[in-house]
């Protein structure tokens, strides 16, 4: 098997690959995809296409719907694995799509977790006061507030920073600290959920239980007439 993943789960695969869970390649994919679904969608499919070239026959897909950017990947010779989510989040919280949706508020959840400490957006928050002093060198300290408040205008979408935390990180003191300290330069409340290590060690080990899909030749990913994300069939 091969698994193809977004960057946001290299943290935790990592840990459970070298602990010994599970034994498959990985492809990682820079993150960030999900904001363009088409490119996420044409990068996947092109690296199921290698894949299939080289005699994959199942491919694990470590990645939910994300905004629709796999629905339309379609295997022509191998089985694709995926959960049944529509993004990261129940996976890395460990489970169901419904319960994510209760924990999210609303969707008004910035969600945190090692992955996500790495990404360009959360350093967004890090860098702001220096952001803040080059503005105000380079246009005076009114521009500077204005400009400020102007980048985060997208911070009001969210009322809360909240962190997934496994048990067992060796630096989960670090972890918990830095994103306190994100939560507190965004000038959000923060929060912390216990996440679970279960259905990304379930995908590693085939994903053969109903949280995950799998697509056969044949079948795309999409939603089916319910708004299940499901295996539906390729038109001809």
């Amino acid at each position: 098997m091969h698994l193809i993943a977004c960057e946001v789960f290299r943290p935790e695969l990592e840990r459970l690959l070298d602990a010994g869970n599970g034994a498959c390649d990985v492809t990682y994919l820079e993150q960030g995809l999900h904001e363009t679904p088409d490119s996420l969608r044409r990068k996947v499919q092109e690296t199921v296409d290698g894949l299939e070239a080289q005699g994959a026959e199942r491919i694990l897909l470590a990645y939910g719907l994300c905004g629709r950017g796999l629905a339309g990947v379609t295997p022509r010779t191998s089985v694709l694995i995926l959960p049944r989510t529509h993004d990261c989040i129940p996976v890395l919280l460990g489970t169901s799509q419904a319960r994510a949706n209760e924990c999210t508020l609303g969707g008004s959840t910035y969600w945190l977790s090692p992955g996500w400490l790495n990404y360009p957006q959360t350093l967004f928050f890090r860098k702001r006061e220096e952001r803040y002093r080059d503005y105000e060198a380079r246009f005076g300290a009114e521009a500077a507030a204005y400009l400020i408040e102007t980048e985060a205008s997208w911070l009001k979408n969210y009322t809360n920073v909240c962190l997934i935390r496994w048990p067992g990180w060796e630096n989960d003191a670090e972890l918990l600290e830095t994103s306190e300290a994100v939560a507190r330069d965004a000038g959000l409340p923060f929060r912390v959920l216990p996440g679970k290590p279960d259905m990304l060690q379930a995908l590693l080990e085939g994903g053969e239980d109903s949280r995950f899909l799998h697509v056969r030749p044949g079948y795309t990913i999409d939603l089916d007439g319910n708004g299940a994300i499901a295996a539906v069939r390729v038109s001809s």
